[in-house]
């Protein structure tokens, strides 16, 4: 087959997309605690050209190395973007009694990914490409709104 099929998991971009992994779980009162495979498209994005340039087809999962919990991301958004953002945690059982459809939380193995990848293509690991994200984040709504936090949107604050 000649198709490429990229699957992505809880993509994290360096906006405030409203498709941003970050943006969505900074709104929520409360999250579970839990490690994930995650996509940051910075890095991901240009593996995908180079991919598709190579002629590589079959699936692969789509993700940063490793896992990265919600946590960890959040204590990394109140770092580099919101030092006043606070969060909660909640237990799975007490997530699946407010929601209304059930969470999936797993890792995907990316090795068939970080094998085939052309060469020059560089991705981080999970941990290490979410820091760097959000410094970039950082950066780029500095530049655009002013000193964070007070210049954030209020779209991102709860």
């Amino acid at each position: 087959s000649n198709c490429l099929i990229l699957r992505v998991r809880m993509p994290i971009s360096d906006d405030l997309s409203h498709r941003n992994f970050i943006t969505k779980i900074v709104k929520y009162e409360r999250v579970v605690n839990i490690p994930n495979s995650m996509t940051v498209m910075y890095e991901m994005l240009p593996a995908s050209l180079a991919m598709a340039k190579k002629g590589l087809a079959g699936v692969y999962n789509f993700c940063n190395p490793g896992v990265i919990s919600h946590n960890e991301c959040l204590d990394l958004y109140t770092k580099y973007i919101d030092p006043t953002y606070t969060y909660k945690n909640f237990s799975l059982e007490d997530q699946a009694k407010v929601l209304k459809a059930g969470r999936s939380n797993n890792e995907l193995d990316a090795t068939k990914l970080l094998r085939d990848l052309p060469e020059g293509i560089k991705i981080n690991d999970i941990k290490t490409a979410v820091e760097l994200c959000m410094q970039r984040m950082q950066k780029n709504l500095t530049e655009e709104f002013g000193p964070l936090p007070d210049s954030l949107p209020k779209e991102v604050r709860k």
